[in-house]
């Protein structure tokens, strides 16, 4: 029997659209993992950068808002009222609720329009402050403030901490939220000094609840400062003897007007 003759099967490549459409496919899965690794290891040492920046920009417009024609505004010498006894000492001293509760109103305004211009993007300038009124109801509008998309703008370079890097690649748009109220509280903190004297630190504690929002991803943070707003010194009566040697017996010691009058 003749053999039949044996012919070999020519491979024919894939036609170019195929080739287009497999590379393409495997280019997007490729570049979307590379991209979520990416972002999974520098999105925690961003967000730390922006925390950080947010948290100095809102303390340091928290600093301007309150002191900011403090003493004009906010009536701090009338804030403490004194009881005294009949040979003009002071006994007691306590918080005059009116001006206690004005202040308070006036800071809190004062922080809160702070805030709303960052959270607007307008950044207040430690220099010269911008001139915000106590009333919420005479600031502009939003739409009214010329302002700039985003409060910050973090270079990629700087999230790679390499230092020659520092100021390239793309930015990073970085805003705030303000979440909640702000809550504001006079306190007063009493000092002794010397013998019967004292001075009383009256501060107002502010505490406001924030969000640093970046690309995909936003964190709350809490920012609270103590800032003092005014000092009153007592001066007390000194008295004739002196004692207190750490436990041990007291030194004899004779009172300044009977040697005068001895003296004399």
């Amino acid at each position: 029997m003749r053999r039949r003759p044996k012919f070999k099967r020519i491979m024919t490549p894939p036609p170019m659209k195929h080739i287009v459409v497999v590379t393409l496919i495997f280019f997007i899965i490729t570049s979307i993992i590379s991209v979520v690794i990416i972002n999974n290891g520098i999105k925690p040492v961003l967000m730390d950068i922006a925390k950080t920046r947010t948290e100095q920009l809102a303390n340091m417009a928290i600093g301007i808002a309150v002191n900011k024609k403090m003493a004009e505004d906010l009536d701090v010498d009338n804030l403490i009222e004194f009881e005294k006894d009949e040979d003009g000492n002071i006994v007691h001293y306590s918080f005059n609720t009116v001006v206690e509760n004005r202040v308070q109103r006036n800071i809190l305004n004062r922080v809160e329009n702070y805030l709303n211009l960052l959270e607007d993007g307008v950044v207040p300038d430690p220099g010269v402050p911008l001139d915000v009124s106590t009333d919420p109801e005479s600031n502009p509008s939003k739409e009214e403030i010329q302002k700039s998309k985003d409060l910050l703008q973090i270079p990629i370079g700087q999230v790679l901490g390499i230092p020659l890097l520092g100021s390239l690649g793309p930015k990073v748009p970085v805003n705030l939220d303000v979440l909640g109220f702000v809550s504001t509280e006079v306190d007063d903190k009493l000092v002794e000094w010397g013998y019967n004297n004292a001075y009383i630190i009256v501060f107002v504690r502010i505490k406001v609840e924030l969000s640093v929002v970046i690309p995909f991803a936003s964190e709350p943070i809490s920012i609270e400062q103590s800032i003092p707003i005014s000092r009153t010194g007592i001066t007390g009566e000194v008295p004739d003897y002196i004692g207190g040697n750490d436990g041990e017996d007291p030194t004899l010691s004779i009172p300044m007007d009977s040697l005068k009058e001895q003296t004399e």
